[in-house]
C-alpha cells in the first residue's frame, strides 16, 4: 500500500554538501565576530569614561555602566542581526565568504535571527553542543539553525532542490528535541518528478501544436 508523504508544512530548498558552512568556517566566523564585538565595546567603554569624567571634582559627573550596556546590547543586536542578514553581512561572514538563509531559500526576517542569537544563551542551545550537532547533521546545521529554520552556506551558493518540510525528533543530553526538516528527495523521487515534468511537457507541446495546426 502506499501512503502519501503529509507536506503539510510545505517544502523547502536543500544545497550541495560542499555549500555548507563546517566547523572551522564557523569557528572562524565565531572568532572574528566576537573580537570586533570585544574591540567596539572596549571603545565605547573608554569614550564613555571620557565624556562621564569631571576632571574639576575628580569624579565621575554620572554612572557610564548604564549607558555602555543600553549601547552594546543595541550594538549586538544590529551587528548580529540587522548587518547579518543584510547584503553587507558581518565581517566574520564577509572574510570566510558565507551568507545565511532561511530553509525556503530567502532572506531570514529580523525576527527569525533574534530568536536565533538569543537561543546561544539557553541550554542545550550552547557553541559547544552546536559544533558538535553541525558535525553529525547531514545539512551541517547547528542546533540553533534547526530551531531557526536557517542554513549557512557559501556566499555564492544555489540550492539544489527542493524536499518536503517533516517535523524530526530527537533524544539528546536528556532533552526531547524536536523540529521541521527539509527532508532531501531520493533519487527515485527525483527520477520520477523529472519524469512527470517531462510527460506534463510533452502533453503541453503537443496540445500546444494540435491548436496551431488546426
Amino acid at each position: 500500500m502506499n501512503h502519501k508523504r503529509d507536506n503539510s508544512l510545505g517544502e523547502g530548498v536543500y544545497y550541495a554538501e560542499c555549500d555548507y558552512a563546517g566547523v572551522v568556517r564557523r569557528l572562524v566566523v565565531l572568532c572574528v565576530d566576537l573580537s570586533l564585538l570585544f574591540f567596539l565595546g572596549v571603545a565605547c567603554w573608554v569614550l564613555l569614561l571620557i565624556a562621564a569624567w569631571d576632571g574639576n571634582r575628580g569624579d565621575f559627573r554620572w554612572d557610564p555602566n548604564g549607558v555602555f550596556w543600553i549601547g552594546m546590547i543595541a550594538t549586538t543586536w544590529f551587528y548580529l542581526v540587522v548587518l547579518k542578514r543584510s547584503w553587507l553581512r558581518t565581517l566574520g561572514y564577509r572574510v570566510t565568504g558565507v551568507k545565511i538563509v532561511t530553509t525556503r531559500g530567502g532572506r531570514p526576517s529580523l525576527l527569525q535571527l533574534t530568536f536565533r542569537t538569543m537561543l546561544r544563551v539557553y541550554f542545550p542551545f550552547n557553541c559547544l553542543l552546536d559544533l558538535m550537532w553541525i558535525g553529525a547533521d547531514s545539512e551541517r546545521q547547528s542546533l540553533r539553525d534547526c530551531y531557526a529554520n536557517t542554513y549557512l552556506v557559501r556566499a555564492d551558493a544555489e540550492p539544489i532542490g527542493r524536499g518536503s518540510i517533516h517535523l524530526v525528533y530527537y533524544t539528546a543530553v536528556c532533552f526531547s528535541l524536536v523540529y521541521p526538516r527539509v527532508v532531501r528527495q531520493s533519487s527515485t523521487e527525483r527520477f520520477s518528478n523529472a519524469s512527470t515534468e517531462s510527460t506534463r511537457y510533452i502533453r503541453t507541446h503537443s496540445q500546444n501544436s494540435h491548436g496551431t495546426s488546426r
